[in-house]
């Protein structure tokens, strides 16, 4: 039987002693880093292929999980580990993992701290937004956990899942990304949950009037559009 502790735990720093012979350590603590051209992912992406195979997601404690969810993080833009950059139905592109694993990880990570996990924070907040139609009380706590991250975008994609799956109190959490977060993509993602998934046209015209206080020519280009549709 695989020892998942020892092998998650040599992929972990074997990724990190990459990164410290090839970035400075400001690079790194920036993230700043070109992630997928380290040369030893095919091993990592063998052993989540095995390990999605024998079913053994749920066999690990919170430090494996940290560990695997670490390596996702810095996956992200290769995106086979979690298959968040499409909307096909499948939730990994490297086997079958299934909805409870996957919530086993989604509920992981969501309770997680460090920016070195925002890049595997957002990949689940996008999966709930594109591969999800229900909104279960074990999705909400991770979505709003997810929300209340640091991160702008795992923020911005965590309230689009939440409005996708008509969260209840929606218009209280986008009445608070509108007023606290003061960046024009998330004003642009408060927009298209509205435009998208909410669909009330009254509550479009409220904010799109908000929306001629603000600054920047992409929010502006947006908010030319939606005027025009």
């Amino acid at each position: 039987m695989t020892d998942h502790k020892t092998t998650l735990k040599i992929f972990v720093n074997s990724f990190k002693e990459w990164l410290s012979a090839n970035y400075s350590l400001q690079e790194i603590q920036d993230l700043q880093v070109n992630d997928a051209s380290y040369p030893e992912w095919q091993p990592i992406e063998d052993y989540f292929s095995a390990l999605l195979a024998a079913g053994q997601i749920n066999q690990l404690d919170e430090e494996d999980l940290a560990h695997l969810l670490y390596l996702i993080a810095r996956h992200w833009d290769i995106g086979r580990m979690i298959a968040w950059l499409s909307r096909a139905p499948v939730l990994s592109n490297l086997g079958d993992l299934s909805v409870e694993d996957f919530m086993i990880l989604a509920r992981a990570v969501s309770k997680l701290s460090g920016t070195e996990y925002d890049d595997a924070k957002y990949q689940f907040a996008a999966c709930f937004e594109k591969k999800f139609d229900t909104l279960t009380p074990g999705i909400a706590h991770i979505l709003l956990n997810l929300y209340h991250s640091n991160d702008e975008y795992t923020k911005r994609l965590s309230l689009l899942a939440l409005a996708k799956l008509k969260y209840p109190d929606i218009r209280t959490i986008l009445k608070q990304s509108w007023d606290t977060v003061d960046e024009q993509y998330h004003k642009i993602g408060c927009l298209q949950a509205i435009d998208e998934y909410i669909k009330d046209p009254v509550l479009l015209n409220e904010y799109l009037a908000l929306a001629a206080g603000e600054t920047g020519d992409e929010l502006e280009k947006y908010v030319s559009w939606l005027k025009s549709k």
